[in-house]
């Protein structure tokens, strides 16, 4: 691996001190970084605090429990720092996929009745209700389908170069009522659709499973997409977006799929997708790959193309999260800020040994990477996990329809999902979270101004905690491996800081940068992943000489004298940990030179002294290696100041 060192120059290095020199100069005027006097005397209580819970053994399933409220109160040792005026991407929207299997069970085989009571659950905020706001529909069959069928089936051997034979008559059953229902219920709802095949005349295998785009067909291609557009907007609902291919670096082999490389879906959407939709005069916008996290060179690929890069209609990346890590998301906005992050599929399965976990983690770290959506897979399946034609039969749903009684139950997925969708509207702002030891958050303010902060344990006891928001705070305590959202309203006082003496997750939503991806996309990038460690969390990987992690705001108070870290490294060069204030070129206050620790989750803690720091400052982690050449440096888990 290679990589480019730090350069005052750099527009990544440039946008993250936007973010933190604002503070950095209203804490240094403030005379070594003191906060502003409270504003309330201690006997005042602050704004009310709701609270909504999801327990890990399921006997609280997005239930509101008793709440609390902000009192003044000093930054104690597991504080989550919330600050409204360090502000990052808006989000579209919460959802699943409105499959076949799914439109099917909940129209022809929910009762009137259940599945009436199941929309509004699905696409409202009364009463239990999650407000689902963005939804994907799949053009023509996926694996999660009754049979196999697209918009112009054709016998063998014939062609339809003109789309003569397109028709969305397949969908007028019972998708369609159903797409139009929702938007009556929630007229905020997005739609984003796309085929896991085109018709199988236009592929190379001459059917639905299997093969490649034809380039004789590119044109045909694109005006299959202009036809579906058309059609759903004629029917009452527009779509506003879409991807050219679902997971495009998989062919299935038992259900409708089709490989299309980078370097085909640059040619298709550059040459003739965009200029059919701009044609066709229709506002849909297109999101490239809709693949996993462990690929990001495929859209990287794309988004090089000068023509892609500046078209308006390119909305961002849609990505899967069955491979790789989210962090990755982070990496590519650094590179193409004017590109959105959506994640698109994530289903639940039998394979999942703790989805309550699994959800909030990573729905968690979805949004603290940039991320503007998160949908699950099949809205609906039924109580064997189906009807599914090939493909995945250890999916789980967000509701079960029960083909014996008709009955429709909510998923453990409705209540994680929930966490986050019933109480982060579509255009609400990421604000700046960090996290505890053990806790993990991510911070909004929605559009009317509202408050919401999602937290989880993510440690196998009970985790009492503070939440700190200007010069106030409260405490609260989470069972093992279980989360809640806070919702309140009201302004802050005092911007807050992180105590230096504190332990101080590495992912602590810290803005990150380093290499020069114009030339080097070797490792991609300092970022997040999922840690072994029996602390929970996530911890900062992928390291090369030159990365950087910065945290906008660290009290050292009136002075430290040394710094720990938790890190792990089965490099023959870990490199070395260097610490600066306020940019990654600022003051040096420490090095430590990391050992190997035997592996790259074999945590470890290790030592160095401190000197020069005091007061509130910006705090920038600097990886360096030691020998030229040497990139895979440490993961850095946590640290602390003593």
């Amino acid at each position: 691996m290679t990589s480019r060192a730090f350069s005052a120059a750099s527009p990544r290095v440039l946008a993250g001190l936007a973010l933190a020199l604002p503070l950095i100069a209203s804490c240094q005027a403030g005379g070594g970084g003191a906060l502003r006097p409270a504003q309330r005397s201690a006997s005042t209580r602050g704004p009310a605090v709701a609270v909504t819970m999801t327990t890990d053994d399921r006997r609280r399933q997005l239930e509101t429990v008793a709440g609390t409220a902000f009192a003044p109160m000093r930054t104690g040792p597991k504080t989550v720092v919330v600050d409204d005026e360090r502000r990052y991407q808006t989000v579209v929207g919460f959802g699943a996929a409105w499959t076949d299997s799914a439109a099917y069970l909940l129209h022809e085989v929910a009762k009137p009745a259940a599945r009436e009571r199941a929309m509004r659950d699905l696409f409202t905020r009364r009463g239990r209700g999650i407000g689902l706001s963005f939804m994907r529909i799949p053009m023509g069959a996926s694996d999660i389908a009754r049979t196999r069928y697209s918009y112009d089936d054709l016998p063998a051997g014939r062609t339809d170069p003109t789309l003569a034979h397109f028709s969305i008559a397949h969908d007028e059953r019972d998708l369609m009522p159903l797409i139009r229902r929702s938007l009556a219920l929630n007229p905020r709802m997005r739609l984003m659709a796309n085929p896991w095949s085109p018709p199988g005349w236009m592929k190379s295998s001459g059917r639905m499973i299997g093969g490649t785009l034809l380039p004789k067909w590119y044109g045909a291609f694109a005006q299959y997409f202009v036809r579906f557009l058309e059609a759903y907007r004629r029917a009452g609902i527009p779509i506003d977006y879409i991807t050219l291919q679902n997971e495009p670096l998989y062919l299935p082999k038992d259900y409708p799929g089709m490989y299309m490389p980078a370097s085909t879906q640059l040619t298709v959407l550059r040459d003739d997708v965009l200029p059919a939709l701009a044609a066709a005069h229709l506002p849909t916008r297109v999101l490239l790959y809709d693949h996993n996290w462990d690929r990001p060179d495929y859209p990287d690929t794309i988004l090089a193309d000068p023509a892609i890069a500046a078209s308006a209609q390119v909305a961002g990346v849609a990505w899967h999260y069955y491979a790789g890590t989210p962090g990755v998301q982070s990496v590519l906005h650094n590179k193409y800020p004017r590109a959105g992050q959506f994640e698109t599929e994530a289903s639940g399965g039998t394979w999942v040994g703790d989805p309550v976990r699994s959800d909030f983690e990573t729905i968690i770290e979805v949004l603290r990477n940039e991320g503007r959506s998160y949908l699950k897979w099949s809205l609906a399946l039924d109580e064997h996990l189906g009807p599914h034609d090939g493909g995945c039969g250890t999916c789980t749903p967000l509701v079960t329809v029960n083909r014996a009684t008709s009955a429709v139950t909510e998923d453990i997925e409705y209540a994680t999902l929930g966490q986050f969708s019933r109480f982060i509207l579509p255009g609400a702002t990421r604000v700046y979270s960090s996290d505890a030891p053990g806790i993990e958050s991510v911070a909004f303010v929605n559009p009317d101004g509202g408050h919401v902060l999602v937290a989880f344990n993510d440690t196998a006891r009970a985790n009492t905690f503070q939440v700190e928001w200007g010069d106030e705070g409260f405490h609260y305590t989470l069972p093992a491996f279980s989360g809640a959202t806070f919702t309140w309203r009201g302004t802050a006082g005092a911007r807050a800081a992180i105590s230096a003496t504190a332990l101080i997750p590495a992912a602590s939503d810290a803005v990150t940068g380093g290499r020069d991806f114009a030339t080097d996309l070797s490792t991609w990038g300092l970022r997040t992943e999922e840690s072994s460690s029996a602390s929970g969390g996530y911890d900062l990987g992928y390291a090369a000489d030159g990365d950087w992690a910065m945290y906008p705001a660290v009290d050292f108070g009136s002075g430290v004298h040394a710094v720990s870290a938790e890190v792990a490294c089965a490099s023959s060069d870990c490199g070395t940990l260097e610490f600066h204030l306020d940019s990654p070129s600022g003051p040096l206050i420490a090095r430590l030179l990391v050992r190997h620790t035997g592996a790259w989750q074999g945590w470890r803690v290790q030592r160095a002294p401190v000197g020069g720091a005091a007061g509130t400052h910006a705090l920038v982690v600097l990886w360096r290696a030691n020998r030229a050449g040497d990139d895979a440096l440490a993961n850095l888990l946590s640290f602390r100041f003593q």
